[in-house]
């Protein structure tokens, strides 16, 4: 029953699920693999500067491999700030224009930016094709350091 119901979608749809996706269809999410854990040079090496690596960011500090996201996430795309580090602050203040939001420094953030972090997480761990390799050592926030200002005038970066 489960092989007519694949070949008929097959048919149907060209997708062996009638069309759905999600990280479940994904097969390369079903290849055993030992999570890695990056320290935050590690990290950096994989911002799309060498294309023989795969294109790595990391939210919460977790790590996903974005590579077939090219086009997002690669060297002169919109959202390349994010990739080779945790951004963590700039998914939730969508606060793409300035350098000190792209941390993952989460202090001082409203709970509306980070459920808004809690939503990115939950995008890039239940998507179809982007896989979580691991996590990232990230160095401790000092207590002491200044918290970085509100992003009033949020905007996208400059091109």
């Amino acid at each position: 029953m489960l092989g007519l119901s694949v070949c008929m979608s097959y048919l149907i749809t060209e997708t062996a699920f009638w069309g759905h996706s999600s990280k479940w269809t994904n097969w390369r999410n079903y290849i055993p693999r030992q999570k890695r854990v990056f320290t935050q040079l590690e990290l950096a090496r994989h911002d799309g500067s060498n294309a023989n690596l795969p294109l790595l960011l990391a939210i919460e500090g977790d790590v996903y491999d974005v590579s077939s996201g090219w086009g997002f996430y690669g060297p002169g795309s919109s959202y390349h700030l994010f990739a080779g580090r945790d951004a963590s602050r700039a998914f939730g203040t969508n606060c793409l224009s300035r350098s000190d939001h792209l941390t993952h420094d989460t202090r001082g953030l409203s709970e509306k930016e980070l459920a808004g972090i809690k939503g990115w997480h939950r995008y890039f761990d239940n998507h179809q094709q982007y896989v979580k390799l691991g996590v990232v050592q990230l160095s401790p926030i000092d207590p002491a350091a200044p918290i970085p200002p509100p992003c009033e005038d949020a905007k996208p970066r400059p091109k």
